[in-house]
């Protein structure tokens, strides 16, 4: 029997010390405590971030090392907050979103951001709604008044289309939700892209994902549009509708979409929709929401163009630079 519980250890053991977070887990407190230490992938991502944070935190000068800590508490604080249901999806979608934003914001010049939640909870009859609505605002030096004012008004306007009515009847008791996120990519040093994901539930058979994405020059304090980052007259808008329509195709393959969306009249105008475009650290994403391309089944598509297909359409010096051969940076 001895044997037996030895071997059991030796087995199990891994298991255990994998599942260590950055904490202490004898001290854990709360239930989201409780669920990374019982959870190793959890307690990876908890280690991960700790190292992420704890980096970033020390080469940092003062203000923007405070700016950090100040903003990593409200992260912690709105995690608690929200992450009450479905613990293991929620804390790896933060965690996952989290991590990217502090690698993102250690490339180049701290770029003084910050998350803004909205946190909302009631009832309307049968109907329960929950909101947790999480958005970027601008801190740093450059007038950002105009861009902050966008991502709060995205927010509560996604959140007000899940409160229901005073006046709306289900007898149906049931929940209607509202989830948005954001992650922050550097594609330079001087512009951060930011992708805003949104899920809206509000009765019916399904809910919808929706994905934005905005290209945002930090010494201007602006949005900028896809066509500030390619050289004036070079033929980007061709190049990128014939790589993205080729991928797609390819893409219905396996996940069949609408051959009609393809056709040139329609797909051009799609193309010519700035928020579909997300500027990463080494390529640009396409993104194609649900029902644009395909049925909502096969969810939302997305074609990636590294940026060396590019280099020679991309203005030099521009917002979006390429990394030096053999480099990559964060915030992917």
């Amino acid at each position: 029997m001895k044997l037996r519980f030895t071997l059991a250890l030796l087995v199990f053991a891994p298991a255990i010390a994998a599942a260590q977070p950055s904490f202490d887990c004898a001290k854990a407190s709360t239930d989201v405590e409780r669920a990374i230490c019982g959870d190793a992938k959890l307690a990876a991502a908890d280690r991960e971030l700790a190292g992420v944070y704890g980096a970033l935190l020390g080469k940092l000068p003062g203000p923007a090392k405070e700016h950090l800590t100040n903003d990593q508490q409200r992260w912690l604080g709105n995690r608690g907050r929200s992450c009450t249901a479905e613990l293991a999806w929620c804390l790896g979608n933060r965690y996952r979103q989290r991590i990217a934003t502090l690698k993102a914001a250690g490339e180049g010049a701290y770029p003084f951001i910050s998350e803004q939640a909205l946190q909302q909870s009631g009832k309307v009859r049968a109907i329960t709604y929950e909101i947790d609505a999480r958005y970027p605002q601008f801190d740093g030096s450059a007038d950002f008044q105009d861009l902050n004012k966008y991502f709060a008004k995205t927010a509560r306007e996604g959140a007000k289309d899940a409160v229901p009515a005073p006046d709306v009847y289900d007898p149906r008791a049931q929940t209607w939700t509202y989830d948005q996120s954001f992650a922050l990519y550097r594609p330079g040093p001087n512009a951060v892209a930011v992708e805003v994901t949104s899920y809206i539930f509000t009765g019916g058979a399904h809910g919808s994902t929706n994905v934005s994405a905005t290209l945002v020059d930090l010494r201007r304090g602006s949005s900028v549009e896809p066509s500030d980052v390619f050289k004036e007259g070079a033929p980007w808008e061709r190049t990128l509708v014939d790589l993205a329509r080729a991928d797609l195709k390819k893409q219905f393959v396996e996940r069949p979409g609408f051959d009609d969306a393809l056709q040139p009249d329609k797909f051009d105008k799609m193309l010519k929709e700035s928020d579909r475009y997300l500027f990463k650290a080494d390529a640009l994403e396409l993104i194609f929401n649900q029902y644009e391309v395909g049925p909502y089944v096969a969810g939302i598509y997305r074609v990636t163009i590294p940026y060396t297909r590019l280099a020679n359409l991309l203005r030099p010096d521009g917002l979006v630079q390429l990394a030096p051969v053999g480099e990559g940076r964060g915030g992917r």
